[in-house]
């Protein structure tokens, strides 16, 4: 099948018509999935509409972890694949997907996740201590507002203990962000902001940037900003989208697993503090160290696979 049909327009009309075929796509994907529901769970497009504007009733978490997969589907799993078809020569093949990750690198992509977890606390830490400018308290107070409105129903949703619950979970949270984000924050537009920047790492700092930008949770933009930098390395240095998608993965869905089998407590008393300054300075920098390093391994382990 011919790729790349637009692949020689510049890389601002490439990100322009992404945007573009992102939400559209997500506009047929929800319309899809509301008819969808209809016959799924029995109900009337009113009582859809009913559900979403009351996201906080237990009746309706059903029903909005349904529109939610489909929602990932719609905005960046669909589009990424229709966008490398277009745009990219290579079509599909430009993600690297036939290019595994070695275990060795998927071990490093541990290393970075977990034993970095300290840097990412602190990060959490430094942001939540941020202020805005006191003529812009009343957006400041707005932000709080829907970002704990968002925690509420993301601890809803987490608030299950059955297999069925967890798996779901593990779709809604884990799988879906995993591969729609990845393929594309980082492989769509990462790749156009290098083309445009002709910088790799301005591409990266960039991408990262929309990419902790999209979520709009202010008091949780830098430790998302940072991992959406180490993933756009990992992508960058491995010439594989597989290595961001386990590192995305293996980030959201071990919060899910915590949280199911310990619970709300053990995630705030004893994992939210790992490594604060606080806490134990020395861990953060052993922490930043020990993802400098691995991040190494793996451009090392790429490089001498290319040799």
């Amino acid at each position: 099948m011919k790729t790349g049909y637009l692949s020689g327009i510049h890389p601002f009309s490439k990100i322009l018509m992404s945007v573009i075929i992102s939400l559209a796509s997500l506009l047929l994907v929800s319309v899809l999935g509301f008819v969808l529901a209809l016959l799924i769970f029995d109900i009337e497009i009113n009582q859809i509409l009913v559900s979403v504007a009351d996201p906080m009733n237990p009746d309706n978490l059903s029903l909005l972890k349904y529109l939610q997969i489909f929602q990932g589907i719609g905005l960046f799993i669909l589009p990424a694949l229709l966008i490398a078809i277009i745009f990219f020569e290579r079509g599909l093949l430009q993600f690297g997907y036939r290019e595994g990750p070695a275990l060795i690198s998927i071990f490093w992509v541990l290393v970075v996740v977990f034993f970095g977890l300290p840097v990412v606390n602190q990060l959490t830490a430094w942001n939540m201590s941020l202020k805005l400018p006191e003529f812009l308290s009343g957006i400041e107070e707005a932000m709080k507002r829907m970002e704990d409105s968002a925690a509420l129903l993301t601890e809803a949703f987490l608030n299950t203990k059955s297999i069925w619950g967890l798996i779901v979970n593990l779709i809604m949270i884990a799988v879906i962000p995993a591969i729609g984000e990845e393929l594309f924050f980082r492989g769509v537009l990462q790749k156009f902001f290098i083309d445009w920047t002709k910088n790799p790492l301005k591409g990266i700092i960039i991408t990262a940037f929309f990419f902790s930008f999209f979520h709009l949770q202010f008091y949780g933009f830098l430790p998302r900003f940072y991992l959406g930098v180490l993933f756009g390395l990992m992508y960058y240095w491995s010439g594989t989208i597989w290595l961001p998608i386990v590192a995305h993965f293996i980030n959201n869905g071990a919060a899910v697993l915590v949280y199911f089998f310990f619970g709300k407590e053990v995630v705030e008393k004893n994992l939210d503090s790992v490594g604060t300054l606080e806490n134990n300075w020395f861990l953060f920098y052993i922490s930043l160290f020990l993802v400098v390093v691995s991040l190494f391994q793996i451009h090392r382990q790429y490089y001498a696979i290319k040799q």
